[in-house]
């Protein structure tokens, strides 16, 4: 399971980084906009390789960061949703965004499993 949760993490890290890099692209703003996503991105890609030698601990807390930026961004997103407020993408985020989420609270449970079960790890 904990290789499951590392090629999992590099996946989504990628795909975290890369999505926030084509979005936030040529925008003045890029620095301050994209580094939440792109550090949650940075801690995935650490805790996968760094799993191997320190065990499950540093997933559950990588899952557990990714899963609490999630949350974060979701609620910010359904601000907009349920207020009517005008964003352009408002659902679609927030629909992309609870997936991430679900994965996100997923592997954190699975990660914390296995520090239960040091032998399996």
């Amino acid at each position: 399971m904990k290789g499951l949760l590392q090629v999992l993490a590099v996946m989504i890290g990628f795909l975290v980084a890369s999505g926030e890099i084509a979005r936030r692209w040529g925008d003045a703003h890029f620095i301050p906009l994209a580094l939440d996503d792109l550090a949650v991105a940075a801690l995935l890609f650490w805790a996968a390789w760094r799993a191997r030698d320190h065990g499950p601990a540093v997933l559950v807390a990588s899952w557990g960061v990714f899963s609490g930026v999630n949350l974060l961004l979701l609620m910010i997103n359904l601000d907009f949703v349920i207020h009517g407020i005008p964003k352009t993408g408002g659902v679609f985020y927030s629909v992309i965004l609870s997936l991430m989420l679900v994965l996100g609270l997923w592997a954190t449970w699975q990660a914390m499993r296995l520090t239960e079960r040091p032998e399996q790890a």
